[in-house]
Formats: C-alpha cells, sequence, structure tokens
C-alpha cells in the first residue's frame, strides 16, 4: 500500500515538473492549418467528376460553368469544397480549356498549387496540342505538365 502511494506521488511530481497537471486545461489551437486538396477533374465520356478544393464560391461556380458547357448534354458530379487559402489557376479562364479538351473523352486535369497537369488520350496529336497551348494560354503563370497522348502515335 505504501509502495502504491509512493508512486502515485511520485507520477504526480515528475507531471508537475513538466508542466502537466490535473488542473491545468488542454491547448487547443485556435485554427489549424490544413492542407487543401487538389483540385481534380476527371472525364469518362460525358461524365465530369470535379474533387478537391477551391478557395471560394465564385472559383466553384466558375469551374462548373467551364466544365458544363465545354460538351453537349454532360453530366458533372460535383465532390468540391471550399478552403479558403487553397490554391488554384483562375478558374475563370478555364473554359477555353475544357472547349478544347472536348474531344477527349478520358480529359483530366489535375491543379496542385501553381501546377496543372493535363491527361488523356486524344485521337491527334494536334488535339493534345492545342489543349496544351490553351492551357498555356489561360493560366501563364502556372506550370503545365502536359501527360496527354495519342492513341496512335504521329497520327496528324
Amino acid at each position: 500500500m505504501r509502495a502504491g502511494l509512493i508512486g502515485a506521488a511520485l507520477v504526480a511530481v515528475l507531471l508537475g515538473a513538466i508542466g502537466c497537471s490535473p488542473a491545468q486545461e488542454p491547448v487547443v489551437p485556435a485554427a489549424v492549418a490544413v492542407a487543401a486538396e487538389p483540385l481534380t477533374v476527371i472525364r469518362h465520356g460525358n461524365q465530369f467528376m470535379l474533387t478537391g478544393d477551391v478557395p471560394d464560391p465564385a472559383a466553384r461556380r466558375a469551374l462548373l460553368d467551364a466544365v458544363i458547357t465545354s460538351a453537349e448534354d454532360v453530366t458533372v458530379v460535383d465532390g468540391l469544397r471550399l478552403a479558403p487559402g487553397a490554391t488554384t489557376p483562375d478558374l475563370s479562364a478555364a473554359a477555353p480549356v475544357f472547349e478544347a479538351a472536348a474531344v477527349i473523352g478520358d480529359f483530366t486535369l489535375r491543379a496542385a498549387g501553381d501546377t496543372v497537369t493535363l491527361g488523356g488520350t486524344a485521337a491527334r496529336a494536334a488535339e493534345a496540342a492545342a489543349v496544351a497551348d490553351t492551357a498555356e494560354q489561360a493560366w501563364p503563370r502556372a506550370h503545365i505538365v502536359n501527360e496527354l497522348v495519342t492513341n496512335t502515335p504521329g497520327r496528324e
């Protein structure tokens, strides 16, 4: 019994020495910085899946409008989240990119910070080049990574 009391007293003294006490409230940070999820647009035929974080409602609306107006009879699955402080390219300039990519049925776009990655399979090299050129014009300050491929190499 005496050993248990000595042990409990020793634990209390050690906890007090390192700054913990039973009466002390735990410190919870007021705002925890959460890394923004990259913005991703994935097209499968006429269906678009949008995920990731956008900085504000205007950016979300601009991206939705760009996707909806890019092709006829599209279905959009909106998984976007509002995250103030998220960094994306200027989404109000996105419409020409999606219009140029309308011929690419498996088009993907991923925006993480100042890097925009384009993906998918174009029927011709000229179609892939047109999408990449349009993205460069739409977002001149972004680093554009062109991962578009053609399903018939060398075919123009």
